[in-house]
């Protein structure tokens, strides 16, 4: 039986394509770089993965949300995209990465031909510290990496000061144990809590130190027990000499006056002081961490939850990662550890990039500012400690460098120059004088903390919220007293029509379709349990719709409803849509999918 005509001419067609593609000579694709943590980049491109069961509807809906462009496909799960240019790259990773739909998103690193050659953070365990990658100190050194005039006493075990990736960072030491000049580690603790606050970073050997440029003070207290009396004496002996940050993970279920009484006198001296909240995974108080003057560190292991070992409870101030922690040890060696011992250098460094901040004078101001700027910008990750994981970014965010806080911020550019109404754009402003910004207004509105903040002096990016009022909007930078001139954005109708719902919501909790059009334009907000359309007037419709609202936008094109879904439809997946007439013309949104989780 011959076949169909059509289906003959269509194979037919096909294959001559075929062959006039295989044909041409493509030219070889121009791509230009970019530096992300260390590494080569294309500029702009992210390689997003996502799960197995992820439709390409599903996708396109992700990739118009948070604002990229697929360029290529991989496989089917996996493509190129174009990041959005007004989003710092680790914010649109940690964007794609929080949707519960992708697996990952990475840059598109460029791998080359292998040649000997030195980068700048080319430590080859760089890749195992994913606690560096946790309290964000890749994108933290791009505004301060540290002052060799800072130093972190690690009072501890010792440290191998002759270790390639201690070595260079080495400021003085002490063996308040055996009564000598020689605090070498025979333990390995102090070490490895040394690679951690302060490694040498970029000499293509071994680990990165969170504080890259700052210093490290070694003291022997002991082997794995340390008499209180050696520990003060290091504790006195560091202040002395002029320490910044004194790293202490150790410590006892009593509080000791005689170790209290050193640490006051450190802290009067200016010294950040931080201790290890302890490893028995209970609510009960170690010392020193559970002193009011110390910060008290817990653990984190990855995802951002208490590492199960780690003490807990309101009087623990902030948590660091300290699971499986990779950091030099004893003997030139490098070793894996984990526990709060491993979280407070971690803490430790961070504020000595603080210190480094302010300047590095030593002064009680400067210690509490330290101290605030860690504890006040740490991420909530849970009611098990009062503050937060550290977040290094955002503590620096939080102080301003010497000669900082008497400069105006100015806007000079912002980009893009229009935003629809509906909130949830990217909005990139350029200028001066940004570090210490700690507000910002757009048409007289504050703008959400979590949704803005200094990416550096020149650049401000913040997330923009629904408008109440189309047309020229003034925004403007506040630090404290000083505001910077007011410089104009436009907002327009959301233009094509767009719906916002969270792709996950619970049963009992509120949630909330956000819709937005053009203005008072008549419009339908419609559901369906299946994900089929049918094309109309050139838009996919949902099929089996139910009409869940009908009303006319507002004069800003925006509309809201709010729902509590019941109790019993645990694991339902259902499809929303928003449909618009403007003058006559049918518009329709892509198509949001949320499930519902118990």
């Amino acid at each position: 039986m011959n076949p169909p005509l059509r289906k003959l001419a269509r194979s037919t067609a096909l294959a001559l394509l075929a062959l006039t593609v295989s044909a041409v000579s493509q030219a070889d694709p121009g791509f230009e770089t970019a530096t992300w943590r260390g590494q080569d980049v294309v500029s702009g491109e992210v390689l997003v993965q996502f799960t197995d069961t992820t439709t390409q509807q599903a996708q396109d809906e992700v990739h118009e949300r948070l604002g990229g462009v697929r360029l290529t496909t991989l496989t089917s799960q996996l493509g190129v995209v174009r990041a959005p240019t007004a989003v710092p790259l680790d914010l649109t990773l940690e964007r794609y990465a929080a949707d519960p739909a992708v697996a990952f998103a990475y840059p598109n690193t460029i791998h080359r031909a292998l040649e000997p050659a030195v980068t700048p953070t080319d430590d080859p365990m760089l890749a195992s510290q994913w606690g560096l990658v946790s309290v964000r100190a890749f994108e933290a050194w791009t505004i301060e990496s540290g002052s060799s005039d800072v130093v972190i006493a690690i009072i501890d075990s010792g440290l191998d000061r002759d270790h390639p990736d201690l070595a260079d960072h080495y400021a003085w030491g002490l063996d308040t144990y055996g009564a000598d000049t020689d605090p070498d580690d025979y333990d390995g603790h102090g070490t490895h809590c040394a690679g951690i606050a302060a490694a040498v970073t970029g000499n293509a050997t071994g680990v990165a130190g969170i504080a890259r440029d700052c210093r490290v003070a070694g003291y022997r207290c002991g082997n794995s027990s340390f008499p209180s009396s050696t520990l003060i004496a290091a504790i006195h002996d560091a202040r002395t000499r002029g320490a910044h940050v004194l790293s202490m993970s150790w410590g006892s279920y009593g509080s000791n006056p005689a170790i209290r009484s050193a640490l006051d006198d450190a802290l009067a001296d200016g010294c950040v002081l931080v201790a290890a909240a302890g490893n028995d995974g209970t609510q009960q108080k170690l010392y020193p961490a559970a002193l009011d003057t110390v910060i008290a560190v817990g653990a984190t292991k990855q995802g951002d939850v208490r590492a199960s070992f780690s003490n807990h409870g309101s009087w623990v101030s902030v948590a660091a990662p300290g699971q499986q922690i990779t950091s030099t040890y004893k003997n030139g060696l490098y070793a894996t550890l984990s526990g709060t011992s491993m979280a407070t250098p971690l803490v430790a460094g961070a504020a000595a990039l603080v210190y480094s901040r302010l300047g590095g004078v030593r002064s009680p101001s400067n210690a509490a500012a330290v101290r605030a700027a860690l504890e006040d910008s740490a991420v909530d990750i849970g009611g098990w400690l009062a503050h937060g994981r550290i977040d290094v970014v955002a503590a620096l965010g939080e102080v301003d460098p010497p000669g900082q806080s008497d400069i105006v911020p100015v806007i000079a550019s912002v980009s893009p120059p229009s935003w629809p109404a509906l909130g949830g754009t990217h909005v990139t402003l350029t200028g001066t004088g940004f570090l210490g910004v700690d507000t910002i207004t757009v048409g007289g509105a504050s703008v959400l903390a979590s949704s803005q903040g200094v990416v550096s002096d020149t650049e401000y990016v913040f997330t923009t919220s629904d408008a109440s009022a189309l047309g020229s909007t003034a925004i403007v930078l506040a630090k404290g007293p000083l505001t910077s001139a007011p410089f104009a954005g436009t907002v327009t109708e959301t233009t094509p029509p767009r719906l916002e719902i969270p792709s996950a919501i619970a049963t009992g909790v509120g949630f909330e379709w956000r819709m937005g059009g053009a203005v008072d334009s008549p419009a339908l907000l419609i559901m369906s349990l299946g994900s089929d359309t049918f094309m109309y007037r050139g838009f996919p419709v949902l099929i089996q719709m139910t009409v869940l609202w009908s009303d006319q936008l507002d004069g800003t094109g925006l509309a809201t409803l709010g729902a509590i879904c019941p109790p019993g439809f645990n694991g339902l997946t259902f499809h929303s849509q928003l449909a618009t007439i403007d003058h006559g013309s049918f518009g329709a949104s892509t198509v949001r999918t949320t499930t519902i989780n118990q």
